[in-house]
């Protein structure tokens, strides 16, 4: 790679040099080259780097029944006491409809049995897939799933298991929420994941914004589900949720403004929606947080 850069580098400054190419064409050309030559820079190189951690915590996973392919999604790490876990939607590793447990596509009437994760390397900007398997040869299912009331929490934490050296875990915060902050309407939260399956470059997730549409303390659909004021698509079913904020306004009546930085709360997982009115659900995270640290 090295070898290919400094060869582009040297056409440049041949170009440059050249005094049979008309000036206008010769510029054109070498803004070209030096683009190339500063994206290999940007993707190849050490010197990449990224302002927000979020960006490496979204990962782009897709669901299989054996080799036939289901579906995108979004999903995230967080680790428990002793292992790490997947997180992402009920609906992405069963296929059904939590609400019904009914198909969501009657025509595709199969639930994956193992899911594909593209996983971050040690090298920032390269990634290796790994997989792992959802459903057990005795047909017993591999992942963590949890009621409320006997309705089905349309989250799910797949153990992970396929581990290869050169990956990096950029597990999620998931204890950080806002328990202790006033959240309400009107409040911005952002949303990161793979809308459709598309991916900002290299493989780095869609920041994505909206408006909390709801009373935060109020349940929607008799669930621990806030409202979201958000342009969703399928693929982001599963994107971890968060508040990035420079004012704090605390439960307990005190306030503070940060100068100079921002704080981060996790606010939950994004699920389902009435897309045609642009709202989408998001499971509180601080209610997911128990149990995520009920997990082995």
């Amino acid at each position: 790679m090295r070898y290919f850069v400094a060869h582009i580098y040297k056409l440049a400054v041949i170009l440059h040099n050249s005094l049979k190419i008309k000036t206008l064409m010769k510029f054109n050309i070498i803004i070209f080259l030096t683009t190339i030559l500063l994206s290999f820079q940007c993707v190849n190189g050490q010197d990449r780097q990224i302002t927000k951690i979020e960006s490496v915590q979204s990962l782009y996973i897709e669901s299989f029944f054996d080799s036939q392919f289901l579906g995108s999604a979004t999903g995230f790490i967080i680790k428990s006491k002793t292992q790490n876990y997947l997180i992402t939607n009920w609906h992405v590793a069963t296929n059904k409809d939590p609400n019904t447990e009914k198909w969501i596509n009657p025509n595709s009437q199969v639930s994956p049995n193992k899911i594909k994760i593209l996983q971050n390397s040690k090298i920032l900007g390269e990634y290796s897939i790994t997989e792992e398997e959802l459903i057990a040869k005795n047909g017993s299912k591999l992942f963590s799933e949890f009621k409320i009331n006997n309705s089905i929490v349309d989250v799910v934490a797949i153990p992970i298991k396929d581990t290869i050296s050169n990956v990096k875990l950029y597990p999620v915060n998931y204890n950080k929420t806002s328990d202790s902050i006033i959240v309400m309407p009107t409040d911005r939260v952002f949303v990161l994941g793979f809308p459709k399956g598309f991916k900002s470059a290299p493989a780095l997730p869609i920041w994505k914004s909206g408006l909390i549409a709801s009373e935060p303390d109020i349940d929607q659909e008799g669930k621990p589900i806030i409202w979201i004021d958000i342009l969703g698509y399928g693929g982001m079913s599963g994107s971890p949720v968060y508040l990035i904020t420079d004012k704090l306004n605390y439960k307990n009546g005190s306030s503070s403004n940060l100068i100079g930085g921002t704080e981060t709360f996790f606010m939950g997982v994004f699920s389902h929606g009435q897309f045609d009115i642009s709202t989408g659900a998001l499971w509180k995270g601080t209610y997911l947080k128990s149990l995520f640290n009920s997990l082995p």
